[in-house]
């Protein structure tokens, strides 16, 4: 199953499971997956399913969408990619035919907060 990591201030990382054909997301609370930022728009972008794997298309968003360092407007997530949505900003983790382990997870995440330990909160 696909994930999405986020750097979330004040909480830290938190991981989504993305499951549905559709995820809205953005600052409104009405969307699948909300991001608490003054940075991130109302409806900020939506991630769509394409088989195994999810593209990201920006809703026209005030401060946009960038995919590794790029902005992008409409682009298919890769395992690995650097997500941001305005200032905030999270990790794409492709899908997986078996779980992964707890700890590649949290592996990944000491490498991206570039520190010893990290504290994983997981949302689905």
């Amino acid at each position: 199953m696909a994930r999405l990591i986020l750097n979330c201030e004040e909480v830290g990382l938190v991981m989504r499971k993305l499951s549905r054909d559709i995820i809205m997301t953005g600052r409104g609370q009405l969307n699948e997956m909300v991001i608490h930022h003054p940075t991130v728009s109302a409806q900020h972008a939506v991630l769509l399913r394409t088989g195994d794997s999810y593209s990201l298309k920006d809703s026209n968003s005030t401060n946009g969408t960038e995919i590794n360092g790029d902005f992008a407007s409409d682009v298919e997530l890769k395992d690995g990619d650097t997500v941001r949505f305005g200032r905030h900003s999270g990790f794409s983790v492709g899908g997986y035919r078996k779980p992964c382990s707890s700890h590649g997870i949290r592996k990944l995440c000491m490498r991206i907060q570039g520190k010893g330990h990290s504290r994983l909160r997981e949302h689905r």
